[in-house]
């Protein structure tokens, strides 16, 4: 059973974004798995099959790892969300003028450009299990980009919770977490986890709170 201590765990004193600044290894394998399946989503719905779109997140998270020390959430218009996919945007063009340079040069297989960027269904954040180009069969179109991500703010912001939470588990030991759990997920009162558990309403709520200011601190800055 992992240890709850601060001391065995250096890195829940800061957020995130902090701990990718600072180069932190796990750190960066947690935010492009909590945000790749998102960016993903995204090239996915603004016209890309599917090997393309894993190749604009593999493209995004490359620039992004290079100019996350530039990334000022201190900006009252800035927002991670925002930024990340000003990034993805710019890669979801790349792309569509590398498949026009080349389907220009005749180097597209036969079927064209239609049958080509036809896409697979897979299930993506914030529900539905198809972009907008498996209905269209439409290529990805710089005019066609919006400003603002192809997706809900508040169901990608659902989708990064629950990706964390799936994270953080393995930082809490059984009964913490199911405290956690039965009072915040599962609705239930305070005083009914405690007498089930057989402790004080107050250690449910230290529970609970220790588990949430890790999730919130996690979460700091990548609104």
């Amino acid at each position: 059973m992992m240890s709850n201590s601060a001391t065995d765990e250096p890195s829940t004193s800061t957020s995130l974004l902090q701990r990718v600044r600072g180069g932190e290894d796990a750190g960066w394998r947690l935010l492009t798995q909590v945000y790749g399946p998102i960016v993903y989503g995204w090239a996915r719905r603004s016209g890309c099959q599917s090997a393309d779109a894993a190749d604009v997140m593999q493209e995004t998270f490359v620039a992004v790892s290079r100019a996350i020390g530039k990334f000022d959430r201190d900006r009252a218009d800035a927002s991670f969300r925002g930024w990340l996919w000003t990034i993805t945007r710019n890669k979801i063009r790349d792309m569509a003028r590398r498949r026009s340079i080349r389907a220009d040069a005749g180097d597209l297989a036969a079927g064209g450009t239609t049958a080509q960027l036809a896409l697979a269904r897979l299930p993506l954040p914030g529900g539905g299990d198809e972009s907008a180009a498996d209905r269209t069969g439409a290529a990805p179109e710089e005019a066609s980009l919006s400003e603002s991500p192809p997706t809900d703010a508040d169901e990608d912001s659902a989708w990064v919770r629950r990706r964390m939470i799936e994270f953080l588990r393995p930082s809490f030991d059984d009964r913490t977490w199911w405290m956690f759990w039965e009072t915040v997920v599962v609705g239930r009162s305070p005083d009914a986890v405690a007498e089930e558990a057989g402790v004080s309403r107050w250690a449910v709520y230290k529970a609970r709170a220790r588990v949430l200011h890790r999730l919130r601190r996690n979460l700091e800055g990548l609104g």
